[in-house]
């Protein structure tokens, strides 16, 4: 019995001794705190507990930067990619000019009129007659005109005089003829044309009936541009009045007043007046051919038509296929041209980013690096046609040493965007100051390399249980053995 008391009493020994030992060890540990430098740190005891930080980037508005340069194009500033493990963003830069080739070409009516009178048939150059070499000079054009805009129609009308010798009455407005009436095919156009080659001439020139049969065939349309081709080589001296075989004042007056009539409804007036001779002059009323058709039709420098040209019969295709053609305003001038944009960064990126070009530009050039001065980069695109996009890319990586103050600051990656150009003559000027916006994390992490068993730790909770469990175990043999003693 002395002997199991014994036990008992070293095993509550035991149990106090190790509870007070693992509670004064617990308690001697000092865990120290992560601080900015990302760097290790120890504790006062030779166990060795390691604390280090972890840095991460995220992109916390995906905003977009959208400018719209009128009704002409759209800028776009975006992330396009987000890699976490090297901490970068790239950003894409985009110009779409937003119109298309069909928006380019304007509605227009046309029609050729065209001199079919006796002079016209005179030899050209070798055996081509003037006529001739109108007719396929103005052929050219054509093609000219529906190679740039298929949207146009074009007809032709013919004009001279009838033949009173056979019984026919001139000085009508039929001295002119419809030999096409507005169509978008060229080759009927064409067609009509070369026709008149075959068409019988006139004596006389009644220039009043060929505008008159033009300017009744256009259509009634709305907002749709009109043009008059006017190729003859001779001054009227016919008009449909009755008036003919004479350089009269009345013909004059006439042709002049119907010219200003058809520019005064909107319809331009192309002329060209073909080896007008500014030396021979008629009996009556004793002027030149060139004085009177300045009368009518005023001089090249100061025309009383839309514009008006004096060709020599060497340079007939030249100013028909080519001057007449520029003369035509056809089409819409939708290009951008000479645009500057101009992406300005914060303080913050610059100090706290790498920076670098992930593709260069597409369309146009733009500046090797960011100009400290103002921050910025500079993209330059001298001519952005209809349908383009310009493009460029580039990306912003976290520098190692980054400033720790812009932890958890929202960060924007650029301060706003300026945007200059022109457009058919207009400056455009735009800006925004939308951006994407990031920002830096930083997460503490702790690392014990060897654990210490800790108060209220498994092993302790263990070791009581076990010898709690004997000491129970022991007092129960004592109580059944007195107990038994007494018996």
């Amino acid at each position: 019995m002395k002997k199991t008391k014994k036990i008992l009493f070293i095993l509550l020994v035991l149990i106090f001794t190790f509870s007070i030992t693992t509670s004064v060890f617990a308690s001697n540990i000092v865990i120290n705190t992560v601080d900015d430098s990302n760097t290790n740190i120890t504790d006062t005891d030779q166990n060795v507990s390691s604390v280090s930080g972890s840095t991460s980037l995220e992109v916390v508005e995906d905003n977009v930067c959208t400018i719209e340069v009128e009704d002409l194009a759209t800028f776009e500033k975006k992330i396009t990619a987000f890699n976490e493990t090297e901490k970068s963003v790239t950003l894409t830069l985009t110009l779409t000019n937003n119109k298309t080739l069909e928006e380019t070409q304007k509605d227009a009516e046309i029609f050729f009129v065209i001199d079919n009178s006796s002079s016209m048939t005179q030899s050209y150059i070798g055996e081509e007659t003037r006529k001739q070499a109108v007719i396929d000079s103005a052929n050219s054009l054509v093609e000219k005109l529906f190679n740039i805009n298929s949207n146009i129609k074009v007809g032709v009308v013919g004009f001279s005089s009838l033949d009173t010798s056979k019984g026919e009455t001139e000085g009508t407005i039929n001295d002119a003829s419809l030999r096409l009436n507005l169509t978008n095919s060229e080759e009927e156009v064409k067609s009509a044309i070369s026709g008149l080659s075959e068409l019988e001439v006139g004596p006389r020139t009644n220039i009043e009936a060929g505008l008159t049969v033009a300017d009744n065939n256009f259509s009634s349309e709305e907002n749709i541009d009109r043009y008059i081709i006017l190729l003859t080589d001779g001054v009227p001296n016919n008009a449909i009045d009755g008036t003919f075989s004479e350089y009269s004042d009345n013909v004059i007056s006439r042709t002049r007043t119907k010219l200003e009539e058809i520019e005064a409804s909107g319809t331009q007036i192309i002329g060209a007046m073909i080896n007008l001779s500014n030396e021979d002059a008629e009996a009556i009323p004793g002027k030149t051919y060139r004085e009177l058709s300045e009368e009518i039709f005023g001089t090249e420098e100061n025309p009383n038509i839309s514009k008006y040209f004096y060709i020599p019969d060497g340079e007939i295709e030249n100013t028909i296929v080519n001057d007449i053609f520029d003369s035509l305003v056809l089409t819409i001038d939708n290009t951008l041209r000479n645009i500057t944009i101009t992406d300005y960064f914060p303080q913050e990126i610059i100090d706290n980013f790498n920076f670098e070009y992930v593709a260069s530009p597409n369309i146009g050039t733009v500046s090797q690096s960011i100009n400290t001065e103002n921050n910025s980069i500079t993209w330059i695109i001298e001519l952005l046609s209809e349908g383009e996009t310009a493009s460029l890319s580039y990306k912003l990586t976290l520098k190692d040493d980054y400033d720790k103050e812009i932890i958890d600051q929202v960060l924007k990656t650029n301060t706003h965007v300026d945007i200059t150009g022109e457009n058919n003559g207009n400056t455009l000027t735009e800006t925004s100051d939308v951006s994407p916006t990031i920002r830096v994390r930083f997460e503490d992490v702790t690392v014990s390399p060897d654990p210490i068993p800790q108060t209220g730790g498994k092993l302790y909770i263990g070791f009581i249980a076990t010898l709690s469990i004997l000491c129970i175990i022991i007092i129960c043999r004592l109580v059944y053995l007195k107990k038994t003693s007494n018996k």
